[in-house]
């Protein structure tokens, strides 16, 4: 904060400033809904000239991995399964000669129930009914979530860690085990498990995806784990929901649960994921400034989003929808934790990854 009475008045002016085109983007917007009504131009307001960036390490490892184990043979017998499925090759190859993507091979390969594949590289067909939460469904999820396990284990990888020496890995936020279960396929020889406040997804999980550890957890800390227990954590969008100071309990939670030199990945909503969101009019203007004022301000912004009906049953006022600062997040990590890498706007060009160590 300046401290001379000009520097005072000039911040003053600022924000006036902020607060008045705030008010003009608002009026610009229709009433009605989130978003309704604003123009394209008021929306690319929030656009970034810093956009969103890649890993220091972008090889997409758990695809190369579990790709890796399939022979000429075992490729060439997955694209015939695929062709024999009237339209499928045409819909996502777009008649190309060869799959080229790795991803979707693996995925419509599972998906149409190839048992060579499942043999091969460990994953596993299951997909849970529609009254279980899963983030996504259907031929191009058949694998798991390989985007987000690539991601994790990418993010790792630059940060310099060797995952030979990773003997157990959490998801913590874990659903009904998207994620955890290419990562169990890539890397069987360590142990993983997976948690969430979500008993039925977490039940699910438990009779569908053998050799993963899920348990329930409570939407408080503490685990059913002993300190030191784990040498990796990772959690997708789930820093993203908690209200800060839910957010700073559970991460002295993963400090406790994790060995002196481990590792939490983590994404969070910050300044990207305001321009992502006003880009795709799925925030109004008005509330995009609102959430830019108060990540400048106090470095997060939140709201109970979920309302009465709770997200998925779990009904809990410190989970709803999350913002917060680089600035905010340094301050509440550090000296406990290193930051090995940071990058904004990682996941779906939205929330940043964050590479922590425990110290």
């Amino acid at each position: 904060m300046p401290r001379s009475a000009r520097g005072r008045a000039a911040l003053a002016g600022t924000a006036a400033r902020a607060r008045s085109a705030a008010a003009r983007l608002a009026r610009s917007s229709a009433p009605g809904g989130r978003g309704a009504g604003e123009t394209r131009s008021a929306r690319a307001g929030f656009a970034r000239t810093l956009g969103p960036q890649p890993l220091a390490h972008e090889a997409a490892t758990v695809t190369r991995i579990l790709y890796g184990r399939l022979s000429e043979q075992d490729v060439a017998a997955t694209e015939q399964l695929i062709r024999d499925t009237p339209g499928a090759w045409e819909h996502y190859f777009a008649g190309a000669e060869r799959a080229h993507n790795h991803d979707l091979l693996l995925a419509l390969g599972m998906w149409l129930g190839s048992e060579l594949l499942s043999e091969r590289t460990g994953l596993i067909r299951a997909e849970p009914p529609e009254d279980i939460h899963a983030m996504t469904r259907g031929a191009q999820n058949a694998a798991g979530g390989l985007y987000e396990a690539n991601m994790v284990i990418d993010a790792l990888t630059g940060a310099g860690a060797d995952m030979s020496l990773i003997g157990a890995g959490l998801d913590f936020g874990c659903s009904s085990g998207r994620v955890v279960k290419p990562l169990a396929a890539a890397y069987p020889e360590i142990r993983w498990l997976g948690c969430d406040p979500n008993e039925p997804a977490v039940t699910w999980a438990r009779e569908h995806l053998p050799g993963i550890e899920f348990f329930a957890s409570g939407n408080l800390p503490p685990l059913a784990l002993g300190d030191g227990a784990l040498e990796l954590v990772y959690a997708i969008s789930i820093w993203s929901h908690f209200k800060p100071s839910r957010g700073e309990l559970w991460l002295a939670e993963m400090q406790r649960l994790l060995a002196p030199g481990g590792y939490l990945v983590m994404t969070t909503h910050g300044p990207t994921s305001v321009a992502h969101y006003a880009s795709i009019g799925q925030r109004s203007a008005a509330q995009s400034q609102e959430i830019l004022d108060a990540l400048y301000e106090q470095g997060w912004w939140y709201a109970a989003e979920f309302g009465t009906t709770g997200d998925w049953g779990v009904l809990d006022p410190e989970w709803g929808t999350a913002f917060v600062s680089p600035e905010w997040v340094l301050a509440q990590l550090c000296p406990a934790w290193r930051v090995l890498e940071y990058a904004p706007g990682r996941n779906q060009d939205n929330q940043d990854v964050y590479v922590l160590q425990r110290v």
